[in-house]
């Protein structure tokens, strides 16, 4: 569990480690802009204190409290509080607790985390919506290559069926006709009768 030690950092207490390092980045970039800029020069740190509010170079209380003694320096030599930006604070502010014991907090969720669980979602359905689309396929053309109903894709099995029951009805139907060729030509001999017997009359 994080102390609120650890949580602390140039006289202010963040609500979380993440806010504490870029309070520590912001400290760092106020040191840089102080040993490169004559801050005696109000004319100049009137442009460099315009240019980190246009810039939205810091959104810590340590960037903000230094951001307004830049203004308080400006106002005090005789800058017109009319002609400076106010300071912004891009944020909201609500009462939350620092206690070891209540480590209940509830994270907020960001734009990019709202948009990693929007892409998310998007693939998640396109995957669903391909694989119903491919299952429809696939039992389209089962059904088409069992129906008996004659398509482009079973054509030739459908006429190379019918012509197959077609060859074995016709031999079916001589086996019958040579059957009772056969009988007639028994019957014949048992009563003694040859086709030199049988006459025709015109």
């Amino acid at each position: 569990m994080i102390n609120k030690e650890e949580l602390t950092f140039d006289g202010f207490v963040f609500a979380n480690p993440e806010d504490v390092e870029l309070a520590k980045n912001e400290a760092k970039k106020i040191a840089y802009i102080e040993s490169h800029t004559d801050t005696g020069n109000m004319t100049v740190m009137k442009g460099v204190y315009e240019k980190l509010i246009e810039a939205r170079t810091f959104v810590t209380p340590v960037g903000f409290m230094f951001l307004r003694n830049i203004r308080d320096c400006l106002v005090t030599s005789g800058v017109s509080e009319e002609e400076l930006s106010p300071v912004p604070l891009y944020t909201t502010f609500r009462r939350i607790s620092l206690k070891d014991d209540e480590p209940k907090r509830k994270v907020r969720m960001t734009r990019a985390r709202k948009e990693e669980m929007s892409l998310k979602m998007k693939y998640r359905n396109a995957v669903i919506v391909s694989a119903i689309f491919g299952l429809l396929a696939v039992g389209m053309f089962v059904i088409t290559m069992n129906g008996t109903t004659p398509n482009a894709i079973n054509y030739k099995n459908a006429i190379t069926n019918q012509y197959a029951a077609w060859e074995q009805s016709l031999s079916e139907k001589e086996s019958e006709l040579r059957e009772k060729e056969r009988a007639i030509n028994e019957r014949e001999a048992e009563l003694g009768i040859t086709h030199s017997d049988i006459s025709y009359e015109d």
